[in-house]
């Protein structure tokens, strides 16, 4: 395929924190960017971030900040970003869809094709966050019911000026098409990308890097947020702390944030790729117990990582793993506690369950999702 110019629209700097809702789109950048096009990502200005990956020009987009974090300002980016973007482009990728039209000059009738990336429904996100104590007056009801409304109009313009509608959780087209009477026809599926981790080439160099023991077991359990509280935290906490007495040599590395002291733990607290990438690759199992919304990209990490993954089944993987997971019975710290020991005694179950890991954690590759963004566009033309 020759060279094409892409402009992606994402929602901050290159991340350093593979949970930045940002990395998804320098993700699909990085993914063009190696495949020789000609890739700009346009950002919101300020912030800090990591190094722009070789390739990628980042093109930072002045905005007013009258109202921080109201709609307005969401709708005032995309327009900012929209309006930046290069005439001469031959795909626009917005991720995620957020609020308001980016209405880019010299764009009609679907040229360039926009697509468009939805990883929540904004209108339900405001909901939740509105679902607070001390806003019953009059004024704050108003106020309420007007933003609310503006996030609606905003939100339905951004879902109607997309060609291409991609969804990355299986059940968001039917909300989307519940809550905006779009045809479930019009908003396809794809697995989120992950990037691939930077990691040490064997697990005996990770190992040897943290000061780990080379043969005994070792659970990682990622931190989503730098939050040593958190409740993903405390319950692989709990977890690891019910199984110690059958393994006195085990370990779990809780990378992310620093876990408080507790026998055989021991904490990685940087939130960058590398910190992650050398964590997941130390340990013979991923541990999983629950406690965030969402889909976790770090669950990704572990099986290309070469981890066996144990999960509570209240974890969200989008595509379905097929016995690449050894799920708990319930979310009940005992019960993953018992699925953990099973993976502890048992080498050969965790070399079998980490190779369909693997395998699985393909469908998260970038490049995978730009033969899916490939398919949708040629399918716009007939």
């Amino acid at each position: 395929m020759a060279p094409r110019t892409i402009d992606v629209i994402a929602l901050g700097p290159p991340p350093t924190d593979p949970y930045d809702p940002a990395a998804t789109a320098w993700a699909i950048a990085g993914a063009y960017a190696a495949r020789g096009d000609d890739v700009r990502v346009l950002r919101p200005d300020g912030g800090e971030g990591g190094t722009v990956p070789t390739g990628i020009t980042s093109v930072e987009v002045s905005i007013p900040r009258r109202r921080p974090g109201a709609a307005v300002e969401h709708a005032a980016y995309a327009a900012s970003s929209g309006h930046q973007v290069r005439r001469t482009a031959d795909l626009i990728v917005r991720d995620p869809s957020g609020l308001g039209s980016l209405d880019a000059p010299g764009r009609s009738a679907g040229a360039p094709p926009l697509v468009a990336f939805v990883r929540s429904i904004e209108l339900h996100a405001f909901d939740r966050e509105r679902r607070t104590p001390g806003r019953s007056g009059w004024v704050d009801r108003f106020d309420t019911w007007r933003d609310r409304r503006n996030v609606r109009r905003l939100e339905r313009a951004a879902l109607a000026e997309a060609d291409l509608l991609l969804a990355d959780d299986p059940r968001l087209p039917a909300a989307l098409s519940q809550e905006y009477a779009f045809p479930n026809g019009r908003i396809g599926y794809a697995a989120p990308p992950v990037a691939v981790l930077p990691r040490p080439e064997s697990r005996d160099a990770a190992r040897g890097a943290l000061d780990l023991p080379r043969d005994v077991p070792v659970a990682v359990t990622p931190a989503p947020e730098d939050r040593p509280d958190s409740p993903t935290v405390n319950r692989a906490r709990e977890t690891f702390r019910r199984i110690r007495p059958l393994f006195p040599g085990a370990r779990l590395v809780v990378v992310g944030t620093t876990a408080p002291p507790d026998p055989g733990v021991i904490s990685v607290p940087r939130r960058d790729a590398p910190s992650f990438g050398l964590a997941l690759a130390a340990a013979n199992v991923g541990l999983f117990a629950g406690g965030s919304d969402g889909f976790d990209p770090m669950l990704v990490g572990a099986m290309r990582a070469g981890c066996a993954v144990t999960a509570v089944p209240s974890v969200h993987l989008p595509v379905p793993p097929e016995g690449a997971i050894a799920l708990a019975p319930s979310d009940d710290p005992g019960d993953l506690a018992s699925t953990l020991a099973e993976l502890f005694a048992d080498p050969a179950l965790v070399r079998d369950l980490a190779g369909r890991a693997s395998a699985a954690a393909e469908a998260y590759l970038p490049e995978r999702l730009l033969a899916t963004i490939d398919r949708g566009i040629a399918a716009l033309h007939r």
